[in-house]
């Protein structure tokens, strides 16, 4: 690597770890403190961007800032902060018999090389080099968060680290992804590939011909973990490694197997349940791969956590008839989505997007259920197997086929103007109408009174400047409040669109057939049958 790369990549700031064992050990004096649940849970947690004022930006507009949810909204819960502390230990651990303050590091790096020439991951010069790595094995149904929160946790963690004393360039961490239908050379070219992306360098020219052969790659990959001092390597969607290209079960086992008690890499697998059943068709597998532990993740269970979850989500409505967060939603929520995070920020997400073409500008039961029913067909079979709480019913889905959320949600923009109710769309209709409505609710006046009189002081004064117009929307108050007051009729079309306990939205949304029983458990009709009875 020259010189010119090393400037872009920060030098080794070292502190004290807080352990004998890990303080003289350069490698793990460079990450980042040993963080308490309370700073993890702060490092790992992503919030979007938020204003409450942004309700009263046109439908369009809205639309974008709901997007930010896809990408920007992550909630630690109690399993995110169990896999937390288990890369924290193994990343650490690993670095233990590769120190190259005592000189380990150098010997691995001689076996290494010894390996690479007799393209035999066994080969030797130092037989008492030790590995002090564990492996991880991680694996779940798609959707459930399980890349998402590899990728939160190492965020914490600074990619590549320069220590001038040594002349070494550490990776801390690299996440590989397996190609569809993959063997293991294909993961050895990817490795390089990933290598040179984070490092600027040309392994994969130099190292990443597919004609060298496998052994000769796989000694290679080996070598270059060594040379860089790669904390953990993360290998993902190891259910497409293809057994049968790769030379069997067998030959995909001793390599990660090397990986780790050889070379001494710490391993992270990730994968769906098909991956899972492939390395534990061996008890001898199982145990290897799972050195520090095997994590299954699923549907996230009804319990405390999910109530955190979805109240934590639903703090970020950009709805103007916004309501509160409640039980009859929350299990709706969980019936509709069976917990499936994924799955669950996009229903979410697409959800606010209907209400505002719709607009009925709230979250209500019947929503949900019709954005499900339109827009998450493909899952449909997935989540009614996680319904029956059948294992082989479930065995049966071992990948979600997602839906494009991302296109519908603009498909769902550009027809907006044309579906949008026309009292609804003359609340945006230009942007001087905009910025003085933003500025008649900061003065306090309610939006149903300040929605006409922006219409109508900016069709009677197109040419007046917002400040000009403020004036004049002061003078028009000023005669309302002289006028006697006049009836709001509403269009019974319109009765969705009033708050949630007006009669008229109850009997909207109600079964007509039972709206009189509604009407009394809401409390709505006097109970003359108690009246009666004590006065006899």
């Amino acid at each position: 690597m020259n010189n010119s790369v090393q400037g872009r990549i920060p030098h080794a700031e070292y502190i004290d770890p807080g352990l004998p064992e890990y303080r003289d050990n350069p490698l793990i004096s460079a990450l980042p403190p040993i963080y308490d649940v309370k700073q993890v849970v702060e490092k790992l947690r992503l919030k979007p961007l938020f204003d409450a004022a942004e309700r009263n930006l046109d439908g369009r507009l809205r639309v974008h800032t709901i997007a930010r949810l896809l990408n920007h909204f992550f909630q630690p819960l109690n399993h995110h902060l169990e896999l937390e502390q288990k890369i924290s230990l193994i990343l650490r651990q690993g670095y233990l018999s590769r120190n190259p303050a005592q000189g380990a590091y150098h010997l691995h790096l001689q076996n290494g090389y010894k390996r690479v020439q007799d393209e035999d991951l066994d080969a030797y010069v130092f037989d008492q080099v030790r590995s002090s790595a564990n492996s991880l094995s991680l694996f779940g149904c798609s959707g459930c968060g399980k890349s998402e929160t590899i990728n939160r946790i190492f965020s914490v963690y600074q990619q590549a680290i320069f220590h001038p004393e040594y002349n070494i360039t550490q990776l801390t961490y690299l996440k590989v992804e397996c190609p569809g239908d993959a063997d293991l050379d294909e993961l050895c070219l990817s490795f390089f590939n990933e290598v040179d992306r984070v490092l600027h360098t040309q392994y994969s020219i130099s190292h990443g011909r597919k004609k060298l052969g496998t052994k000769r790659l796989m000694a290679s990959m080996c070598q270059i973990a060594n040379l860089h001092a790669l904390g953990v390597l993360v290998i993902d969607e190891v259910q497409n490694l293809n057994e049968a290209r790769s030379g069997g079960a067998e030959k995909m086992h001793n390599f990660f197997v090397s990986l780790v008690n050889t070379i001494g890499v710490p391993v992270i697998q990730i994968g769906t349940h098909r991956a899972r059943k492939f390395f534990q068709r061996t008890f001898r597998a199982a145990r290897r791969i799972s050195g520090f532990g095997s994590l299954l993740w699923d549907r996230l269970p009804k319990d405390k956590q999910w109530q955190l979850l979805l109240k934590q989500l639903w703090e970020y409505q950009w709805l103007r008839k916004a309501e509160p967060f409640t039980d009859e939603l929350s299990d709706v929520m969980y019936d509709l989505t069976q917990g499936v995070m994924d799955i669950v920020v996009k229903l979410y997400v697409l959800a606010q997007v209907r209400a505002i073409v719709t607009g009925m500008e709230r979250i209500t039961v019947q929503l949900l259920k019709q954005v499900y029913d339109d827009e998450f067909k493909p899952v449909h079979p997935m989540l009614a197997a996680l319904r029956s709480n059948n294992p082989s019913l479930i065995d049966q889905y071992d990948d979600l086929l997602m839906p494009d959320i991302e296109a519908r949600l603009f498909s769902m923009m550009s027809s907006l103007e044309e579906t949008v109710p026309e009292n609804i769309r003359s609340e945006v209709s230009t942007d001087k109408s905009k910025k003085l409505l933003a500025l008649l609710l900061q003065m306090d006046i309610p939006e149903d009174i300040a929605i006409p009189l922006v219409d109508r002081v900016v069709l009677q004064h197109p040419d007046l400047s917002v400040a000009a117009l403020v004036h004049k929307v002061t003078e028009y108050t000023a005669d309302v409040s002289k006028e006697p007051p006049k009836i709001n009729r509403i269009k019974r079309t319109q009765w969705l669109e009033l708050p949630t306990n007006d009669l008229r939205y109850v009997y909207a949304s109600s079964d007509k057939n039972n709206v009189y029983q509604l009407f009394k458990e809401q409390g709505l009709i006097y109970d003359l049958k108690s009246v009666r009875d004590r006065t006899g």
